[in-house]
């Protein structure tokens, strides 16, 4: 076996199958899924990247994910709480959301920092009609940051770069999971494989329009 074949294969993205911690029997989910406002050509979805139940990371300063369908004329805000808090930790507001696709707001780029086993909502919303909140179009999700087991912590110690994102995603930490394969499709940007392998991961939580858009690439 030739050694440019060893290295093909150890940098190759693994598969990558999310498993969430067991949930609670009849719990609620936590995602709240935008949809679609509109109708027709003009029908835009919004979502949070985010799984039904808590996400979790490892990461003080973790990304934070959401998909758009279409430009929007509307003012597109992120908000992140914690819990018990009226503050927000970080409030982003744009004037028109005219992006669209898989977006990304680091944490980092806001001096924000997530506390151990503390519950955080975010939120983003396409606000068309300032006058009148009612008419936004919502999604949020809640994050967790935890400490990595020691099992988790040695996996990664020993991991090529492309097995890690299927190692977080089996150990149930959904962004960074996502964030790994983000990293590398910010290398890679025309890396179908690895476009693939995101909306297989987004599929799996019910991710669907955000998946389909991804798989189109």
């Amino acid at each position: 076996m030739s050694s440019s074949f060893v290295s093909a294969q150890t940098n190759a993205v693994a598969s990558v199958k999310f498993r969430p911690k067991i949930k609670t029997e009849g719990a609620v989910p936590v995602r709240v899924t935008g949809g679609s406002r509109g109708s027709g050509d003009a029908a835009v979805t919004l979502d949070v990247l985010a799984p039904d139940e808590i996400g979790e990371t490892t990461l003080e300063q973790p990304s934070l994910f959401w998909f758009q369908s279409k430009p929007a004329d509307a003012k597109f805000e992120l908000t992140l709480l914690q819990e018990n808090k009226a503050k927000p930790i970080v409030q982003v507001s744009i004037d028109r959301s005219s992006k669209a696709g898989i977006q990304r707001l680091k944490l980092s780029d806001h001096n924000a920092k997530l506390t151990p086993g503390v519950e955080y909502q975010w939120v983003v919303a396409l606000v068309t009609d300032p006058d009148n909140r009612s008419k936004d179009l919502v999604a949020s999700g809640v994050i967790k940051r935890v400490e990595p087991s020691a099992d988790l912590k040695e996996k990664v110690s020993k991991a090529a770069p492309g097995s890690l994102a299927a190692i977080y995603a089996d150990a149930g930490i959904w962004y960074d999971a996502l964030s790994i394969l983000s990293d590398q499709i910010e290398v890679k940007p025309d890396d179908k494989a690895l476009r693939q392998t995101r909306a297989d991961l987004l599929r799996q939580v019910g991710l669907k329009a955000a998946a389909q858009a991804e798989s189109a690439k």
